[in-house]
């Protein structure tokens, strides 16, 4: 779908489809008037989630859509995401293909229309993508070609950047629902080269045996039970440049059995989204790149299968990590903490600013925080409260749990420095996987986002589909945006 902004009135803009989003009680009089005109004013007053069509004659668009939102002073910002995918499925719906929405409360909304703008372009570019690439089209699939952003006020920076989110949070999501026969370890290494290549990124990949000299044993471990090689990624992003400099880590476990500790048969096909803490900092890259932003970054992925075989890791089984830490392995299910220690003990070697983890890490954030948020752990207070407040912007919100030295008591091993389970129970699971990743970083500030809760749906939610959202792109490039201003 194309995007545009049009500094324009509403009455000059050519489009199949006008979208109109109304505060309750504050119907813009020329929308009154159409209302009257179509004999329907009582049918609509700007109630929350209530939209109405209508066909209007003598005007360059050919249809108008009111979404109602509710009464101003309690609409959140996302509200307009999910009006613009209302809109987006209406169109698709009614088979109209150049949709424009008009951005313009004369400064009486509680956010400013710049925000509102980059939420309706975001909703409307999340809800448009479809996540069926290997089904069979019976009918030629409903597309938008086009949508417009109007308003008498400049919106066009924050069109384009609400544009360059979406779009890479739709890439991250387009890469994440490759199955795992598809979307091996080196076919990550192939897209993430591919990505590289496209926006000007460094790119190297170590192999199994390159790992095995460095002695990146937690990868090479989980890597042991399974036929396809394990690969470790590294993107750069302004190498070498005086720029505010973070390293970004992602799981990349491409799919995940359990290993020996086999995972129950039951919403194990899920299991091909291990890789979303990947391909998730693939898309921040790519946001990073479209949006210009004056950081250096260093992304580094560890990607691997964790399978079951007569080479697998057994539980009980004890290595020594990249820093020199042993392990005990007590369950081969609680294998990302693995592959992470390495590569953030690797990130943290070169020094940077700062490291952010992303990993589809835990079960366990589901019990705390559901569906709803990402469980955000870390050593640096004032990065984590920015984060927070991205959170809250983009609506991939965060919460702060506590990593008291007690948690970090629970995952010292009897037999070696650290096991890789706080307890058989899965007490306080989410926490004491984010202490075992802490031994891994040293002195540098580090925010560890586990977002197994949120990364993939399960059915039609707001402005996703079924299948991987893609959330935590928007909030880590949003993130840096404004973290390295402030650092300049």
């Amino acid at each position: 779908m194309k995007v545009e902004f049009l500094k324009k009135d509403v009455s000059s803009v050519s489009a199949d489809l006008m979208v109109v989003p109304c505060f309750r009680g504050k119907i813009p009089a020329w929308v009154h008037s159409e209302l009257v005109k179509a004999g329907v004013e009582g049918d609509f007053s700007g109630e929350k989630g209530k939209a109405y069509m209508l066909p209007v004659k003598g005007k360059p668009y050919k249809r108008l859509m009111f979404i109602g939102l509710g009464k101003e002073k309690f609409v959140e910002l996302d509200e307009f995401r999910l009006a613009a995918a209302k809109a987006v499925r209406g169109a698709k719906a009614a088979r109209l293909r150049d949709v424009a929405v008009w951005v313009d409360f004369s400064g009486a909304a509680r956010h400013s229309e710049k925000d509102i703008a980059a939420a309706i372009v975001e909703g409307a570019l999340l809800s448009d993508l479809k996540l069926a690439p290997y089904k069979k089209k019976k009918k030629e699939e409903r597309k938008l070609g086009r949508l417009s952003i109007v308003s008498g006020l400049d919106l066009g920076p924050a069109v384009e950047e609400a544009r360059a989110l979406a779009e890479s949070q739709n890439y991250a999501r387009l890469v994440a629902v490759e199955p795992a026969n598809i979307m091996t370890p080196r076919k990550l290494a192939e897209a993430a080269k591919s990505l590289a290549k496209e926006y000007g990124f460094g790119f190297k990949v170590m192999n199994r045996a390159e790992m095995k000299k460095k002695g990146m044993n937690g990868i090479l471990a989980v890597s042991s039970g399974s036929a396809q090689e394990p690969v470790f990624i590294e993107m750069t992003y302004n190498a070498g440049k005086k720029l505010p400099f973070v390293a970004l880590v992602g799981k990349g476990i491409t799919f995940d059995s359990g290993g020996i500790s086999i995972k129950p048969s039951k919403g194990m096909d899920t299991m091909k989204f291990d890789k979303c803490g990947a391909i998730m900092m693939m898309g921040v890259m790519r946001a990073a790149a479209e949006m210009r932003l004056p950081v250096r970054i260093t992304a580094l992925i560890p990607a691997t299968e964790n399978m079951p075989s007569g080479s697998a890791t057994k539980p009980g089984d004890i290595i020594k990590m990249y820093n020199g830490k042993t392990v005990e392995i007590l369950n081969t299910d609680a294998e990302g903490r693995l592959i992470l220690g390495d590569a953030l003990a690797y990130a943290a070697e070169a020094k940077p600013d700062l490291i952010i983890d992303a990993a589809t890490l835990t079960g366990a954030v589901l019990i705390v925080l559901g569906r709803h948020g990402i469980g955000m752990l870390g050593t640096d207070k004032g990065v984590m409260k920015e984060m927070y407040d991205c959170g809250m912007e983009t609506w991939e919100k965060v919460w702060e749990l506590p990593l008291w030295k007690e948690y970090s008591e629970m995952i010292k091993g009897d037999y070696a420095d650290l096991k890789n389970i706080g307890s058989e129970s899965g007490e306080a699971g989410t926490i004491t996987a984010a202490a075992f990743l802490k031994e891994f970083v040293g002195n540098i500030p580090w925010v560890h986002l586990d977002i197994a809760g949120v990364e993939w749906s399960d059915g039609e939610a707001g402005y996703f589909c079924k299948g991987p959202t893609g959330k935590g792109v928007r909030l880590v490039a949003t993130f840096l945006k404004k973290w390295c201003g402030k650092r300049k």
